[in-house]
């Protein structure tokens, strides 16, 4: 019988010998880096957005070139869903458009087509999925289910849009509220009090960014890595090179640079003006203190708390931000796409970082 046992012994641990290395990785943690994200998923950002426009592109009624060279001012009626706005405002936007046109704003389930610049009035509610050929401008407090438009999009203060709103480039008044996720080809921007849930953009700008800091520097490779046990102090340099995973909570001083990647498994926080040209991971909150500049994802399974001016991601380097619930100041800089589960708020004034 012993040689059956022997031979049982030896392949259940031949078997193990893979999970040797994950099962030491979940006793000790090493690694520093956020898990890889595939950019070509069929939910990304812009999906709802992407294909509501090739649904109007593949419709054989609809040639925009075309449209726009029939004069008339009129709302032309397709089908029950479908509704052309032909009527041009121009300069007299507060005259808006006549009843019929303001009913199949609010039918559910249509979709209106505006040739030419378009105008909603304040605190109307449109139901209907918008598709602007040019731009847009949303009255105060006006609410709205979906947008796309080839031109900008303006949203006045209070509005609401229900699900998506995506454009080249898109402004968002002072207390705004996106519901779902807001797009853009070029660059958003966020007036104090606006709130939203996603958004994506190469450039987005939160109030006033003309202090923002500078983008960080890109880390030197390879690096160094530093693991640091729970309650461990930042070294009294203040440029430090390499990767640090700290099993507990972590400060970094104000005026630091940090070449590298920062992963927590406490309190994440960054003094005034430091710089990380890398990436922050925490299993906590993350805060970053007026001023500061982070190159890669910052990625917390709590909050995040964003001081006033401060810059995640270059123009070259797109990145991330993910977490429970953001705050962020006016005058900071994001390039990339934040996705939040409980949604994100523009603060008009200074943020209190005490916890």
């Amino acid at each position: 019988m012993a040689y059956p046992a022997l031979l049982l012994i030896s392949v259940l641990l031949i078997m193990c010998l893979p999970f040797i290395p994950a099962l030491q990785e979940w006793l000790r943690p090493t690694d520093v880096a956020p898990l890889p994200v595939r950019r070509n998923e069929i939910n990304n950002l812009r999906y709802f957005a992407d294909s509501f426009r090739l649904t109007i592109a593949a419709m054989p009624v609809i040639d925009l070139p075309k449209l726009r060279s029939i004069q008339t001012e009129r709302t032309v009626s397709i089908s029950d869903k479908l509704h052309v706005v032909h009527q041009r405002l121009d300069g007299n936007a507060g005259k808006g458009y006549p009843p019929a046109t303001l009913k199949v704003l609010r039918q559910k389930n249509g979709i209106v087509i505006f040739i030419h610049d378009a105008w909603l009035p304040p605190d109307s509610h449109s139901q209907a999925d918008l598709f602007a050929a040019a731009d847009l401008l949303v009255g105060d407090g006006a609410s709205l289910r979906a947008c796309s438009a080839q031109g900008v999009i303006t949203l006045g203060a209070d509005t609401v849009v229900h699900r998506w709103i995506d454009a080249p480039c898109i402004h968002v008044g002072s207390n705004a509220a996106i519901d779902g996720r807001i797009t853009a080809l070029k660059e958003i921007n966020f007036c104090a009090g606006s709130r939203f849930v996603r958004a994506g953009a190469p450039l987005m700008h939160f109030g006033d960014t003309s202090t923002a800091a500078a983008p960080a520097p890109q880390a030197p490779s390879p690096r160094m890595r530093h693991m640091l046990d729970d309650g461990a102090q930042q070294s009294a340099t203040l440029d430090q090179a390499g990767d640090y995973v700290v099993r507990g909570p972590y400060r970094i001083r104000p005026g630091s640079s940090v070449s590298g990647n920062i992963k927590t498994y406490g309190d994440l926080q960054l003094g005034e003006h430091s710089r990380i040209a890398g990436s922050l991971v925490s299993n906590k909150d993350i805060v970053l203190e007026r001023g500061c500049s982070v190159l890669g994802p910052v990625i917390s399974q709590n909050d995040i708390v964003i001081g006033p001016d401060c810059r995640i991601g270059t123009p070259e380097a797109a990145t991330t931000v993910i977490c429970r619930k953001l705050t962020i100041a006016t005058g900071c800089t994001v390039h990339g796409v934040i996705t939040t589960q409980d949604g994100a708020t523009v603060m008009p004034a200074e943020i209190s970082h005490g916890r």
